[in-house]
């Protein structure tokens, strides 16, 4: 049993108990999403973000969360980043939110959705940069936390370079969270202050 199928529960009363941190996540990524295109999010995990930003289909490998997810409304597909269970060309857009801090190897998961998506597709990334006053933090303590033991967090620097490997164009970064405390946080363009980072990559062939 993975920690997510385990403590499904406790990490979606997370984001629920610390509201105004959420609501700086969903915010920082609604800037960047296409208002003209449908995404799914790979690693939906319970549907809070999809959820909140319209996002109607996702895929989890973790039953107890898809479980959750599909509670709220969202089409869940069992499968991982590393192999999505998508043809090519399909897809307009693809988030995927804090997922890769647990993929030793994200490279893969890039190029899996560099193949799934059609030209001109977005992949929006979300995730904890390791080089921000926080994330050090993140990288220090992340032996003594149930969730991101073993975790390998990485710098903004390190993800827009895997993604221009993969094929991608960086387009736009946002970040936000300059602290854990349940607060209104600035949400602010480009990265390596905020430990919530998000990068917009697209696919142009």
């Amino acid at each position: 049993m993975s920690i997510f199928d385990k403590y499904a529960t406790e990490y979606d009363s997370w984001f629920i108990e610390n509201d105004l941190l959420y609501d700086a996540e969903v915010t920082a990524i609604s800037k960047l999403l296409d208002k003209d295109k449908d995404y799914i999010e790979v690693g939906v995990g319970t549907g809070l973000f999809a959820t909140k930003l319209g996002i109607k289909a996702g895929v989890e490998p973790s039953k107890p969360m898809a479980e959750i997810a599909i509670k709220r409304g969202i089409k869940v597909v069992d499968g991982v980043a590393e192999h999505l269970p998508l043809e090519n060309d399909s897809t307009q857009g693809i988030l995927m939110v804090t997922v890769d801090c647990f993929i030793k190897d994200i490279l893969p998961v890039f190029t899996e959705a560099f193949r799934v998506l059609q030209n001109g597709g977005s992949y929006i990334i979300a995730f904890i940069d390791r080089e921000t006053p926080l994330g050090e933090g993140y990288e220090k303590n992340k032996e003594d936390s149930i969730y991101y033991k073993g975790a390998t967090f990485r710098s903004s620097n390190e993800m827009k370079e895997l993604l221009s490997k993969a094929g991608f164009t960086i387009v736009e970064s946002m970040q936000t969270v300059y602290t854990l405390n349940n607060e209104i946080q600035p949400i602010n363009c480009g990265n390596g202050e905020g430990v919530f980072a998000v990068v917009k990559a697209k696919k142009e062939i």
